[in-house]
């Protein structure tokens, strides 16, 4: 299906579009939940994956995400995160059948196998999106520099050992 990325940064626009993105909403241009229901013509989308772990995403997730939809919640959000709100509206007053997943979605186990079989089969490529290594005693600096995109970090590979 149509895949929509929410993304600002260049850098990471392309990644986005490298992996499969038709559309990239830029949410420093304008409202996001705006923009994704213009491209949707006003429907909405089938699911949404909430990944950068601050409350106003995930409600922004619920808002686009059309009556029996599901919102991904796969994101971190902190050592003090603030509470996730549930706007009643967004949720259709618990009347439109929306679900919310989170950790690694539904499919736990299942779902990593065939993403492994994916990327040992040459399919999917990863590497791309690791542009950082850190051992496990970097752990800290390594969220740190992920909450600051500092150096234009995507994902940190952390290695053990």
């Amino acid at each position: 299906g149509r895949i929509i990325a929410v993304e600002s940064r260049p850098e990471r626009q392309a990644l986005a579009k490298r992996f499969g993105a038709d559309d990239i909403v830029d949410f420093s241009a304008g409202d996001p939940v705006e923009q994704i229901m213009d491209l949707t013509g006003g429907e909405g989308v089938d699911a949404a994956i909430e990944a950068f772990g601050f409350p106003q995403t995930f409600e922004a997730c619920l808002r686009v995400t059309k009556a029996g939809g599901r919102v991904s919640n796969i994101g971190y959000h902190g050592e003090n995160p603030a509470p996730l709100q549930l706007p009643l509206d967004a949720f259709g007053l618990g009347m439109n059948d929306k679900a919310i997943h989170t950790g690694l979605c539904p499919g736990g186990s299942e779902r990593m196998g065939r993403m492994f079989q994916l990327m040992l089969s040459g399919r999917i490529d990863p590497t791309p999106m690791t542009t950082h290594t850190f051992g496990f005693d970097e752990v800290s600096r390594a969220f740190d520099m992920m909450t600051t995109k500092e150096d234009n970090i995507i994902k940190p590979l952390i290695t053990f050992g």
